[in-house]
Parts: C-alpha cells; sequence; structure tokens
C-alpha cells in the first residue's frame, strides 16, 4: 500500500507539466499606412517600400501614399528606395487591431542623380520671321532619372543681347503665352531647366523676327483707370495700343504725309505736344518753353501743316506754329479779346486756317476763318447760344465740319444735350444737318472726314456726360451709320 501512494503522487506534477506545453498563443495583427515625401514636402511616387521582419513589397501611389494592411503586430524598419534618392530607414510599431503610421522625408542623391537634357525648341521655330505680336513660346524637355521632376526659367532678351528679362521662374508647364511684343523686332529668348537635384541646364538661345507694323488707318484715345492712352487701328478693328508714358496722352493726329503720329501728354507739369512713329516708336517733344493750354485742355485740337513739317497749336489766346524738332516758335494769330483758342485746322487750299476759339464760358464760342498769315479773313460761325465744336477743312478746302447744341442748352459744365454735326459751305454758306439719324439723346462730337471725303468719322455718347463713348462712321450725307470702336474717343482717319 506505501508503494501505490508513492507512485500517484509523482504522477500528479507530470501530467500537471504536459498541459502547460501544449498551450499555443493566437498571432494579432494590425496595419501600416505611411506617405513618402521630399524635404519640400512633395509627395514621390513610385517610391519601393519594404520592411525588416518580411511583410511585402508595394509601391507609393501618385500622392507619395503606401499601405500594409494585416500585418503582424511588432516593431518594423520600413525602408523606402527610389533612384536619384538617399533611401531612408523609419522605425514603427505596429499594434493589435490599429493603423500606425509613417511619414519618411527622402533627400535626393547629388552623386546618382543625371542632370536634364538640354530643351528643344517648338514654337516659333528658331530664326523664324513674321512672327504675330501675341505667341506662344513652348520647348521640350526630358531627364535621363526616371521621377524626376521639371521646371523651368524664361528669359527674354533685348536685340543686343545685353540685357534680359525673367519671364517665369520654376514653372512647371512647357509654354508661355506672350502678349503686345513690339513690331518689326528681333526677339532672343532662353530656357533653363532644372530638376531640384543636379545644376541647372541653359538652354541655347533662340530667337525669332515679328512681323511689320500693319497698315492701321485709324487712331482714338482710349481712358483707362484714369489714364488716356492713344491707340491705333484697322478696318477688321485690330486695335494696338501706342503709348507707354506716364500721365494721360491724347487727340492722336497722323500727319498728311502718314509717316507721324502727333499727340498731347500731360507727362510733366503742363500739356505739351510729341510725335512719335507710327508704331509707337521714336517719341519726340515738340513744344517746351510755351505749352498746350486753354479753357479745357482734353478739349483742344491742334493741327499739322500742309507739308508735314510743322504743327498748328495754341495757348490760350495765342495760335502758334513750330517745327517738329521743337524750333521755329512763330506766333500766327490772336484770339478776340476775351477769348481763348481751342480748336484749329490747316488746309493746303490757300493754306487757309480754321480755328474755334472760346469764350470766358464753354458754351461761348466762334469759328473764325485766317490766312496763314493769322489774318482775319471770316468769321464762319458767330457766338450762337448753346455750345459748338470741332471746325475741320474738307480735302478739297470748300466745307468745314463743325457741332452745335441745337437745343441751345447752356451749362457751367460744358454739357450738351443735342450736339449734331453740321456741314458747312465755305462759298455758298450753306449749312447741311448730317445727324439726323443720330439717337435721340445722345451727342455727335469730334468729327473729321475719311481720306476720300465719302464719309465722317465721329463720336457719340449720351448726353449724361457718364456713359461710355464710342467712335462710328457715316456717309456724308449722313446716312449708314456704323458703329466701329467701342469706348473710345477723339478719332482720326489717314
Amino acid at each position: 500500500m506505501r508503494i501505490s501512494y508513492r507512485v500517484l503522487f509523482l504522477a500528479l506534477p507530470l501530467l500537471w507539466s504536459g498541459c502547460q506545453e501544449d498551450t499555443i498563443q493566437p498571432d494579432v495583427f494590425g496595419s501600416l499606412f505611411g506617405e513618402v515625401l521630399t524635404e519640400d514636402n512633395v509627395a514621390i511616387e513610385g517610391a519601393t517600400i519594404s520592411t525588416n521582419p518580411p511583410t511585402s513589397i508595394v509601391f507609393t501611389d501618385d500622392l507619395g501614399r503606401f499601405a500594409l494592411e494585416n500585418i503582424k503586430t511588432g516593431t518594423y524598419s520600413i525602408r523606402a528606395e527610389k533612384a536619384g534618392y538617399i533611401p531612408e530607414i523609419q522605425s514603427i510599431t505596429v499594434f493589435e487591431n490599429q493603423t500606425a503610421t509613417v511619414e519618411i522625408k527622402m533627400s535626393p542623391d547629388s552623386e546618382t542623380n543625371n542632370p536634364p537634357n538640354a530643351p528643344e525648341v517648338i514654337a516659333p521655330p528658331d530664326g523664324s520671321v513674321n512672327q504675330p505680336v501675341n505667341l506662344t513660346l513652348k520647348w521640350s524637355a526630358t531627364d535621363p532619372d526616371e521621377g524626376d521632376e521639371l521646371t523651368f526659367d524664361v528669359y527674354l532678351f533685348n536685340p543686343d543681347l545685353s540685357l534680359n528679362t525673367v519671364l517665369v521662374s520654376d514653372m512647371p508647364e512647357d509654354s508661355i503665352q506672350l502678349n503686345d511684343l513690339k513690331y518689326s523686332t528681333t526677339y532672343y529668348w532662353q530656357v533653363v531647366v532644372r530638376d531640384g537635384v543636379a545644376a541647372p541646364v541653359n538652354g541655347p538661345v533662340w530667337h525669332f523676327t515679328t512681323e511689320s507694323f500693319p497698315d492701321h488707318r485709324f487712331l482714338f484715345a482710349k481712358k483707362e483707370n484714369g489714364k488716356y492712352d492713344i491707340y491705333s487701328a484697322n478696318i477688321a478693328f485690330n486695335a494696338f495700343k501706342l503709348t507707354q508714358m506716364p500721365g494721360s496722352n491724347w487727340r492722336p493726329l497722323m500727319s498728311p504725309d502718314r509717316a507721324k503720329i502727333a499727340f498731347i501728354s500731360n507727362v510733366g507739369i503742363e500739356a505739351q505736344l510729341f510725335v512719335m512713329n507710327r508704331d509707337g516708336s521714336d517719341v519726340q517733344q515738340v513744344t517746351s518753353g510755351v505749352s498746350v493750354a486753354g479753357f479745357n485742355n482734353f478739349e483742344l485740337d491742334y493741327a499739322w501743316s500742309p507739308n508735314s513739317t510743322q504743327l498748328l497749336y495754341m495757348h490760350l489766346h495765342k495760335l502758334y506754329r513750330i517745327n517738329l524738332d521743337g524750333s521755329g516758335l512763330q506766333l500766327v494769330a490772336q484770339a478776340p479779346p476775351n477769348y481763348t483758342f481751342s480748336e484749329c485746322d490747316w488746309t493746303p487750299v490757300n493754306n487757309q486756317i480754321v480755328a474755334r476759339v472760346t469764350g470766358i464760358n464753354p458754351y461761348d464760342s466762334k469759328i473764325l476763318l485766317y490766312d496763314q498769315n493769322g489774318n482775319l479773313l471770316k468769321e464762319v460761325m458767330p457766338d450762337l447760344p448753346g455750345s459748338t465744336g470741332g471746325a475741320v477743312f474738307s480735302i478739297d478746302g470748300k466745307y468745314i465740319l463743325y457741332t452745335y447744341d441745337v437745343s441751345q442748352f447752356e451749362s457751367p459744365d460744358g454739357r450738351q444735350l443735342d450736339a449734331r454735326i453740321f456741314l458747312y459751305n465755305l462759298t455758298t454758306d450753306v449749312t447741311t444737318d448730317l445727324s439726323v439719324n443720330k439717337p435721340a439723346g445722345t451727342n455727335d462730337l469730334d468729327p473729321r472726314f475719311s481720306p476720300d471725303g465719302a464719309k465722317v468719322i465721329f463720336m457719340n455718347t449720351n448726353n449724361d456726360g457718364i456713359s461710355p463713348r464710342n467712335i462710328w462712321v457715316m456717309n456724308l450725307q449722313g446716312d449708314g451709320r456704323t458703329l466701329l470702336f467701342e469706348d473710345a474717343e477723339m478719332p482720326d482717319w489717314r
């Protein structure tokens, strides 16, 4: 009996020990989400992601993201690799039923990165001519290292290559739009390619030449942001801004030989006369000692001499002529007492001059005819109730265009209610109303003859004084009114 008790006592511990060794711990899982970025927080696409202990190999998407789902819990070393970058390793612990997150920043490997290839021109072709003044510069560029993102600097050079303008910097697009280039000008341009790692690569210097200045026969002034500037345009209504000077520039007039354009500018303290080429180049100041001045400088109108060598202009009660280089200033005429000159014109027929003078009030005015020496020949229009304007000769010098407010309204601010264009016959003194088709409540102003004398170009606007001003043309009989340019005034047509 004692032996039996010992055997039983020893067997029980063995049985308990066997139960402990057979216990199995279950695997538990979590997930891992990560992002791979540059040091500037730009996503890196296509980076290879591996782990230690091993799980699976994945690649980052276009947002630089990756995910490892249902991996065993524990601590992992996450390795990110991509050509052109230094490999990076981050340690992260994954817990049961949780998603761990990791952000890996990679730095470019300058030792293994290749520089971009030199850019190649697409448009305009290098050395091309007759290019429009509004065009697109386009090029192509590649990089030997897959995944390198290219950016571009674009330079525009002046003709002698001494100065350059940076058009854009670090732009990812491979084209850029240029507007308002100069006509008949050769431009040079260069593209610099960057991949953010290697040294920038300078492309060759390309060049193109713009088209010749078009035969713009219309001139007008346009007011934008409180400032007047001069524009030229053709019959297709393509307008080109000619003046780039500060201050206002207004009242453009093309010379009879169509070589120069004159205009008034208040770029300085006083209003002065300037001339420039038809494309807006070579701006020269004409007047200096005796400025342009009158009752309202924005309503003043000067004239070219018939041979295009002089300008006739007013300074208060005196009318002067001056050479284009500023020499030869000569007094031509003096206005009647208490009047100042406001507008004038000069015809080659008998070298006569017509001028409008303004009195103390804006509605006090007369139209007078002079010879070239300033002798008064005739009072074309006396000081009638209401305002007058204009006074320009026809091609043959037999007629004068002017405006008159038939409402006879007189206001200290010069407002007109029903200004119409009239054709005056210097021989018969017969006056014809050309504004028979004018819309009610508007004014026809600033009339001038067309180059062939068969039409009249003019400005029409509502009489409220604040509405847009538009340029129209009509037949000499007053019919066929056609809109030419919106938000434009002070027209000329040569």
